[in-house]
């Protein structure tokens, strides 16, 4: 009788490497998709060379370049190499893609195209919350909002940061579990969005009065002036983008050729 074979599994830390070392190519390689290094429809490297450029093996390769492929970044083909999908086909509100993103210089068009979205989603939401919202709920976005005031405006960081509380504050206080789910997710995209604001705006005071008189409208539960509010409000945001579109200082597309 033949000797059954040992099957010997891996250990923990063996597995923890083998996925530390596909976490950190898939993120080196999706940096390059995203920022434009590879462009939209463009090959990617032989897996030769990748493994070279990246010192790892065709294995851990393989694994980051199928990571990449579920979040319809690339496209692989037998005998036709991997290729960079249409940024269209992209999951940008995947949680990885979007730590992926803040690590790059923001995307100017990616960011429009988040407030256009902000501007259907957040005033139906601060008129919920301002029908809806319970005594946490506005103790919450009123913490944000002192947050916002007393950050200085040459930290950036913490300026985008409280910003992001109040309006996932606000998309909580709305009681609608669909929106209070989407302000945990976007958060990334809103931090890496208002970094882009903050700086570009050109009176922080109006801003942050803006911010207070949504406050307020959902405080005296008045729901029609709420959500009036939050569409001034994301009318400065706008207004800002349009700004450093204006002055040529936005960041190159993503995906695709860099412009001239």
């Amino acid at each position: 009788m033949a000797k059954a074979a040992r099957i010997v599994a891996a250990s923990p830390a063996a597995r923890h490497s083998n996925s530390s070392i596909r976490d950190r190519v898939a993120s080196r390689l999706a940096k390059q998709i995203l920022s434009g290094h590879y462009p939209q429809g463009a090959l990617l490297p032989t897996e030769a060379a990748l493994g070279a450029e990246f010192k790892v093996s065709r294995t851990a390769l393989r694994e980051a370049v199928r990571t990449l492929a579920a979040k319809g970044l690339v496209e692989s083909r037998q005998r036709a190499g991997t290729r960079v999908r249409a940024s269209e086909d992209w999951n940008r509100l995947d949680t990885d893609v979007l730590t992926w993103m803040g690590e790059i210089e923001p995307d100017l068009d990616f960011v429009k195209g988040l407030t256009e979205a902000r501007q259907i989603i957040e005033p139906a939401a601060a008129e919920m919350a301002a029908r809806r919202a319970t005594s946490r709920n506005l103790a919450a976005i009123e913490e944000a909002y002192d947050a916002m005031c007393a950050a200085k405006l040459s930290d950036l960081d913490a300026c985008a940061r409280a910003d992001v509380a109040f309006h996932v504050a606000i998309l909580r206080a709305s009681r609608n579990p669909v929106l209070a789910n989407l302000g945990n997710v976007i958060g990334a995209a809103l931090m890496n969005a208002f970094r882009l604001t903050t700086s570009a705006s050109v009176n922080y005071r109006k801003t942050l009065a803006a911010h207070g008189e949504v406050f307020e409208a959902i405080r005296m539960r008045d729901a029609t002036v709420a959500r009036n509010r939050m569409q001034a409000l994301l009318g400065i945001a706008t207004e800002d983008l349009m700004r450093i579109a204006d002055a040529g200082s936005a960041a190159p597309k993503r995906g695709g050729k860099r412009s001239a």
